[in-house]
């Protein structure tokens, strides 16, 4: 099936799927529409359409330092750290 027959949800959830796949073990900035909005932290893993990212920095300082499932659909926006700029060490 051509690129451009397939409806584009699928398209996302595939790429997106392998960004992160490909990263594990990488720092990575995500957000998302719903709170805490901001999550940066280690990619642990990927298991079917959700990230498991170990937090380092977000809204809520109890969740630092967990592992937090995020579903890919949720995703607005994300940056990995690869061979670009770093993502910035924000501390309290």
């Amino acid at each position: 099936m051509s690129l451009e027959s397939r409806p584009i949800n699928e398209i996302r959830y595939e790429v997106v799927t392998e960004a992160f796949t490909e990263a594990i073990g990488s720092r990575a900035l995500i957000m998302i529409a719903e709170f805490p909005f901001l999550v940066i932290g280690q990619i642990e893993k990927v298991v079917g359409d959700f990230v498991f990212i170990c937090v380092e920095t977000t809204h809520i300082s109890e969740l630092e330092g967990r592992v937090m499932r995020i579903h890919l659909d949720d995703v607005v926006v994300f940056y990995i750290e690869n061979d670009g700029p770093r993502i910035p060490k924000i501390n309290s």
